[in-house]
């Protein structure tokens, strides 16, 4: 059973893919970008609201492909390597939610949706043996790594996609200091067959290498990833490198990279970069001629940047800027991304205020849907029985009632002695009968 102060947290913040506000300003109730195309990503939602106490019941939730709806109410703390299944929603509560040198691994599975979140792998153990891996598991000490290359599964089933992930916090150790480029690998990668995500809202800060999209040459799928409105602060590289496959960037805001490599576009990829806001970055934009990378740059602001693409300077706002090497360049690309998101894109120049206002964990609130849904009881007096129940449910007495699911919807009210859920799915409900709501499940 769920506790009541748990519930009521879920009623306050509506932990699904649809309606939650970003400070009732900034409408986030749905992915924008690739992960919207294909029928979108929905992650749990139809599905149960549960919350573990433990890693093993985080496990046990996020196995499967079952839909459920994970809420992080608390840190857990590694090493260990989290599983994530099929249809599945990874949200944090306020700030609480914590997952720490714990790599969370999503391997060929689809629709999920990963929000509110902090992720580091500071001081994760590893073993040394040519390449770093988490010790006891052969897993990279990635943050989130998004893969498609399970040899156990038919090559057509390898695939990984409709992802969303935002509104988190990635993060290990400044660069200054922890100068082993490669003690730790990725916060956010992606590789193989990866289709139809979208990263957005989220801070990137203190670590040498952040997102690498195709882990080489041969890693050839036509990957599809739409990134807005994060933050990248205090990188060393790979904001990100993409090998293959369509990037669109807009409106990110970079800074404080004085040592770092931004936007890398190597063998075959296609990026679409504009309205995005490059400050103090010593190479924000660049390429591997030799390797015929693309990319369109519209409307972006390069300030106090060092090494900068040719068709980009001269630039009053990175007066001391030189050329990239000739090597370094890239190629014009003809991509254009295949959805609009002008509702959420703003003037470049307002990037900066805004990226830093609405960032990172700790910024979504529920809508007025579920005003005045308290007072949850646990119905330890069996008013309401059989609970859990497969369908009838007898309220003891003709009464008012009002039928409510998860989200804070009303689904049917009436009055009677009985009701039945026969046609509901599996699931949390609440029944609202007079002064009290009743928690219901739905077996």
């Amino acid at each position: 059973m769920f506790k009541e102060g748990i519930v009521k947290v879920l009623l306050a913040t509506l932990l699904t893919a649809s309606g939650l506000q970003l400070n009732a300003q900034i409408q986030d109730s749905e992915p924008c970008g690739y992960a919207s195309l294909e029928g979108g990503t929905t992650g749990g939602a139809g599905g149960p609201v549960v919350v573990p106490t433990s890693f093993a019941e985080l496990q046990q939730y996020a196995s499967g492909t079952d839909p459920v709806i994970i809420l992080i109410d608390r840190e857990f703390k590694g090493p260990n390597v989290l599983k994530l299944g099929s249809n599945k929603t990874l949200f944090g509560v306020g700030t609480k939610g914590f997952i720490n040198q714990i790599g969370v691994s999503i391997q060929s599975q689809h629709n999920i949706i990963i929000r509110n979140l902090k992720f580091t792998m500071t001081g994760v153990p590893i073993t040394n043996d040519g390449e770093n891996k988490i010790a006891g598991f052969n897993f990279d000490p990635d943050c989130i790594a998004i893969q498609a290359d399970d040899e156990t599964l038919p090559e057509a089933q390898r695939k990984s996609s409709h992802i969303w992930i935002d509104h988190c916090e990635f993060y290990n150790e400044d660069p200054t200091v922890m100068t082993d480029y490669d003690r730790y690998d990725g916060l956010l990668d992606a590789k193989n067959n990866c289709q139809y995500i979208t990263i957005s809202w989220n801070y990137f800060h203190d670590h040498h290498k952040a997102c690498l999209f195709g882990k080489g040459n041969s890693d050839d799928f036509d990957r599809k990833i739409t990134m807005h409105h994060n933050k990248f602060e205090n990188i060393g590289s790979r904001m990100p490198l993409m090998r293959f496959g369509k990037l669109h960037m807009f409106n990110n805001y970079t800074t404080r990279c004085l040592e770092g490599n931004g936007l890398n576009v190597r063998i075959n990829s296609n990026a679409y970069v504009e309205k995005n806001y490059y400050e103090d970055v010593k190479k924000p934009i660049f390429g591997k001629i030799s390797e015929g990378g693309k990319a369109v740059l519209k409307d972006n602001i390069f300030k106090n940047c060092d090494r900068m693409p040719s068709i980009t300077l001269p630039n009053a706002l990175s007066p001391k800027a030189s050329s990239l090497s000739s090597s370094e360049e890239f190629e014009t690309s003809s991509y254009i991304p295949p959805y609009q998101c002008a509702s959420i894109t703003f003037p470049v120049v307002d990037v900066p205020a805004k990226v830093n206002q609405y960032v990172g964990v700790g910024k979504l609130q529920a809508p007025a849907v579920v005003t005045g849904i308290t007072g949850i009881e646990d119905d330890l007096n069996n008013s309401v029985y059989p609970n859990p129940t497969q369908g009838l449910i007898n309220l003891n007495g003709k009464c008012i009632w009002t039928l409510i699911n998860h989200q804070g919807q009303v689904l049917q009210d009436g009055h009677s002695e009985f009701i039945d859920l026969s046609g509901y799915t599996s699931g949390m409900y609440f029944l609202k009968l007079d002064s009290k709501v009743v928690k219901i499940q739905k077996q």
